[in-house]
């Protein structure tokens, strides 16, 4: 007997990034000082479903030099923020810096784009019946449900399939003149069953593929037309000149 390896090719990404300009906007940065930390307070508006920010934030002094700060938490680097007041935390001690005079915030969207789900999602549901439609899809029961029917049509399947040739050797073997027809017909009867139900569970299959292929293509062009839409200018970088006032000289 000869065997036989099967390999499966699985993709290692299937969140797709769309890159373009963004919507959004960054206004109201204002900053104090509160302990160690220096906290920055900024509003964000007209982001856009399942965008990805890059959000950064530097200082400029009053000699016009660059404050990178490194130990940030908050509503920074890259995610997907959402609209709203945002809240950046800059840990001044762990950075050890040095600060004197004046100080501007300087808030700005560096990158932009919007994560989906597309069409190579269908080779998902190639491997699993209904996975590639979880992620392409906003009802998650519908992926559910499919992989369910196809598990459980193709299980019935089997198991009628096993009946109808246990039936048929018994309908071979007999000797017993008046239970030969029966036993065709209940192996007849099975094997139809397993058919059917196999059948069945292929063309569910089937269409979740194209199902996945066709809502991965639409949640494309849903996100490249969202980017489209848009003919406004560059990012909003925006300063706070008011609020932490260092006249002296300090040491963190």
């Amino acid at each position: 007997m000869r065997s036989s390896i099967i390999f499966f090719l699985i993709p290692a990404l299937f969140i797709h990034p769309c890159f373009s300009q963004t919507k959004a906007q960054i206004t109201d940065v204002d900053f104090h000082l509160e302990d160690r930390y220096i906290v920055v307070n900024y509003n964000l508006t007209g982001t856009l479903p399942k965008e990805q920010l890059t959000i950064d934030l530097k200082f400029l002094t009053e000699n016009s030099e660059t404050i990178t700060p490194r130990t940030v938490t908050g509503d920074a680097g890259t995610k997907e923020f959402g609209a709203g007041m945002k809240t950046i935390l800059w840990d001044v001690v762990a950075d050890q810096v040095e600060l004197s005079g004046s100080l501007k915030a300087s808030v700005t969207i560096t990158s932009s784009k919007i994560l989906y789900s597309g069409p190579s999602n269908a080779l998902l549901s190639v491997l699993i019946p209904g996975l590639g439609g979880y992620f392409v899809g906003n009802s998650k029961a519908r992926a559910v449900l499919t992989t369910m029917s196809v598990a459980g049509l193709m299980g019935y399947g089997i198991f009628q399939k096993i009946k109808a040739d246990q039936y048929y050797v018994d309908y071979n073997s007999s000797k017993v003149t008046a239970e030969i027809p029966e036993l065709y017909t209940i192996a007849n009867d099975a094997n139809h069953k397993y058919f059917l139900a196999t059948r069945i569970a292929a063309g569910i299959w089937a269409l979740d593929i194209i199902y996945v292929a066709i809502k991965g293509g639409s949640n494309r062009k849903a996100a490249e037309s969202a980017y489209s839409s848009f003919s406004g200018g560059r990012f909003s970088i925006n300063y706070a000149c008011s609020g932490l006032q260092i006249g002296y000289y300090v040491t963190f």
